[in-house]
């Protein structure tokens, strides 16, 4: 196939939108645990912003869309102090008509990074579903390593027992969130070490702490046990993309146990409850994102989640910047 690259505008949207829904399908072929909802309005909202960005290419084969990859940004201070980018899921889809859709990945990321060190952006992102294998080792292969990943499962299917009969569980009130700020600090610390070495908001942990507690959709539930509270996890009404806003999913965001309560049972207890409240509420869904690159969260959560996202992550070395001029 005789394959042409040019800018992506708003001409190429519905046959974009026809490529990401084939992607979503595929993927919920290998993760049955996807709400089946029709997203496609959402889709081509997201395709329509992306459009308007200053990042993107469509491949064009005979007058038909191919594939497609687009970039948001760039942001200052994006993974590290440099200008970055981001490509949200749904941001990228090749078809499944062309022979090789890694190559066809690959191609269009030359495409695209070719303008991002003469703009000055060294740091690009990008979100894909977890079993498309064929384009995960595309984007390894230039350069690329996994970053986080967003998992689900349905609430009805949960295997999850409470086993610690020493805890107490319960949904804390809004006036009641401070009373997890040592855990919220006991996890920053945590994730400034090895391996993880993800650094603490530039604001100050206290500054960051202050403006958390005061998210409006976001819930505490937390689990108490000698007297003080131990645990929690935060859950709030929306995720990283656009699966999350499914308005029958909820989705954790953050999670904590002080080490000495490890491998008790208080965690699952803590996940049971919180599934339990949310089913009883109507919720079908329950999602949670996490750091691939941290071991502890990625063993606990994988237990009960089925990944169906990785979003990877390129660092550009600064110095490719008119190397060649």
């Amino acid at each position: 196939m005789n394959i042409r690259f040019e800018k992506f505008t708003e001409k190429h949207i519905d046959e974009a939108v026809g490529l990401a829904l084939a992607e979503l399908t595929a993927e919920r072929v290998h993760c049955p645990e996807l709400p089946c909802h029709v997203f496609e309005g959402r889709l081509r909202e997201i395709l329509w912003w992306l459009s308007t960005q200053s990042f993107g290419k469509a491949a064009v084969c005979e007058g038909k869309l191919m594939g497609y990859l687009l970039f948001a940004g760039p942001w200052d201070g994006f993974f590290g102090d440099v200008k970055g980018v981001f490509s949200p899921l749904c941001g990228s889809a090749f078809s499944y008509e062309y022979e090789n859709r890694g190559k066809l990945a690959s191609m269009l990321f030359a495409e695209v990074a070719e303008e991002f060190a003469a703009e000055g952006i060294y740091s690009c992102a990008l979100c894909r579903y977890a079993h498309d294998e064929e384009t995960a080792k595309s984007f390894l292969l230039n350069g690329f390593g996994i970053r986080c990943m967003d998992a689900v499962q349905e609430t009805e299917r949960f295997a999850l027992q409470n086993v610690a009969e020493e805890a107490v569980f319960e949904e804390l009130s809004r006036e009641r969130f401070c009373e997890v700020e040592h855990l919220q600090k006991g996890l920053h610390r945590h994730l400034l070490k090895a391996p993880v070495f993800f650094p603490l908001p530039d604001c100050g942990f206290e500054a960051w702490f202050s403006e958390w507690i005061t998210r409006e959709t976001m819930r505490i539930f937390a689990a108490k046990a000698d007297g003080k509270v131990v645990g929690f996890i935060s859950v709030d009404e929306e995720g990283e993309n656009f699966v999350t806003e499914y308005d029958k999913m909820k989705n954790i965001c953050g999670a904590y146990f002080m080490e000495e309560y490890r491998g008790t049972g208080i965690a699952q207890g803590l996940l049971s409850f919180v599934r339990d409240t949310l089913k009883a509420e109507g919720m079908t869904h329950l999602g949670v994102d996490c750091e691939t690159m941290n071991p502890t969260a990625l063993r606990f959560w994988t237990k009960s989640f089925v990944p169906y996202t990785y979003s990877f992550a390129r660092r550009i070395d600064e110095r490719a910047k008119g190397s060649l001029e």
